[in-house]
């Protein structure tokens, strides 16, 4: 499903120093994987997963989706994909702060032009799915770390994305927390592929594949 060819990463760091951020990578994931990007802080995975995603362009390089090479789209062309086919999971959450639980979640349906009728059915149904359903008037800042990343995969995953990357979502979650979210991250493997940026080795132990990274290389 995702096909990365020879890709590359650099940008200019302190003094006009070339930081080599990705070096040659190059693989494969399949449909329905739960992957892990493994690796110590600074070793390049996260520029990994927005390079996969299509976030951030790498200096050269292939990311095939399907067959369509990412960056070979415009930049229109790239958002409208990303909205259709990916879900975004963050550390940090990124919900709006103005909105609501319910309005978070629906956000992605009515992006992609449905009505606002049936969005707000789909976001109820999706709430109730990961236990949330009392709180969906609820504004981000009077939910538990928790529950705001249970939100953030409910919106991550309400128009059924192909993708879903995350990237260290229990980095900000204490361990009980960390460790549902990792269980409902896992139970979209199958239908969905999910790869998830981590140092946590229990992400590491659920996923189908880990693959480690290290100063920008994928080393196993």
């Amino acid at each position: 499903m995702i096909a990365v060819k020879g890709l590359w990463k650099e940008y200019s760091g302190k003094n006009g120093m070339r930081v080599i951020a990705l070096r040659n990578v190059n693989l494969e994931i399949n449909r329905g994987e739960f992957v892990a990007i493994f690796g110590p802080s600074g070793s390049g995975k996260s520029t990994l997963l927005n390079c996969l995603s299509g976030v951030d362009k790498p200096t050269r390089g292939e990311v095939l989706i399907n067959g369509v090479d990412v960056f070979k789209l415009s930049e229109e062309e790239r958002t409208r994909f990303r909205a259709k086919h990916m879900g975004f999971v963050f550390q940090f959450f990124h919900l709006v702060p103005v909105l609501t639980a319910l309005e978070n979640v629906e956000l992605p349906l009515l992006i992609l032009g449905c009505d606002r009728r049936t969005a707000r059915k789909k976001a109820m149904e999706m709430l109730e799915r990961v236990g949330l359903a009392e709180k969906w008037d609820r504004f981000p800042g009077e939910l538990s770390g928790g529950e705001k990343q249970r939100v953030a995969i409910a919106r991550a995953i309400i128009h059924n994305p192909e993708i879903v990357w995350a990237d260290e979502p229990t980095g900000a979650l204490d361990y009980e927390t960390g460790e549902m979210i990792i269980n409902m991250l896992a139970e979209l493997a199958g239908n969905t592929t999910v790869v998830v940026v981590t140092h946590d080795l229990r992400i590491a132990e659920k996923a189908h594949r880990i693959i480690k990274i290290r100063d920008g290389q994928v080393v196993q």
